[in-house]
């Protein structure tokens, strides 16, 4: 024979065959990750989304309850929007400890972790201590006005991992976390989205402003259609609507 095939042996010189293929392959193999790396993230929509960790915060509000709880925190600037809605959840998956849930219908001073995307923030909130509430705070929580009922497609997820802990935070991907995260009281939030494609977030509650937790876990990342009375509630919604009438969708 005048042909020899090159053998790899481990301990053996790599053979001039090998090391040719390497010398090409390995650059190849590189530079095709890299670009995975930069073209994926652009075709999955939660991948390539804006939500990030912004920090621990301090904030100035109203703690409330209900439906799930969340801090209105007097916004100025705006007549339109009086307050701005974060949604609170603790540092884990579950509510917000005990210790701050009891300043409940109080003004607080809110230490929290930010997270957010656009048009959605909420706080993991770390701790929260009494404070003299302000001027005219008394006629905060009433500027609600009912906008009317309306049926609306769309689809239930975590307000925690949503906005920025977890990507991709949605879909049947994040489904068994987000039961887990509503299972512990973190709030529910249904996005669904407006003719233009914009995203558009509201907090739910049953028909007597109660949390919806526990009754829409079989529901969480399905495609679904509430039919209910949206609230405009400062710069967020919340969709009233008795549980038992949401209506699962085609896939």
């Amino acid at each position: 024979m005048t042909e020899r095939d090159d053998f790899y042996i481990g301990y053996a010189p790599l053979p001039g065959s090998v090391r040719r293929l390497l010398l090409w392959f390995v650059p190849v193999l590189v530079l095709c990750v890299l670009g995975l790396a930069i073209i994926a993230p652009s075709l999955h929509f939660d991948q390539a989304n804006a939500g990030q960790i912004k920090g621990v915060k301090e904030f100035e509000g109203l703690l409330l309850a209900k439906p799930s709880p969340h801090l209105l925190v007097p916004n100025p600037e705006a007549t339109n929007e009086p307050f701005k809605v974060y949604p609170l959840s603790g540092t884990n998956k579950k509510l917000p400890r005990p210790a701050i849930m009891e300043n409940a219908g109080s003004w607080v001073k809110l230490s929290g972790i930010l997270i957010g995307r656009p048009r959605f923030e909420m706080i993991a909130a770390r701790s929260a201590e009494a404070i003299e509430a302000p001027a005219g705070a008394a006629a905060l929580a009433d500027q609600t006005l009912s906008l009317g009922e309306f049926a609306i497609a769309g689809e239930i997820v975590d307000g925690k991992c949503y906005p920025g802990i977890m990507k991709p935070g949605r879909t049947k991907t994040h489904r068994a976390c987000a039961i887990r995260c509503i299972s512990g009281g973190v709030p529910p939030v249904f996005r669904a989205e407006n003719s233009s494609g914009q995203s558009l977030y509201f907090l739910l509650s049953d028909l007597d402003g109660n949390a919806v937790n526990d009754q829409i876990l079989s529901m969480v990342a399905d495609p679904i259609q509430i039919t209910g009375e949206v609230m405009q509630y400062g710069d967020s919604f919340i969709l009233k609507a008795d549980p038992a009438t949401y209506e699962r969708l085609p896939a």
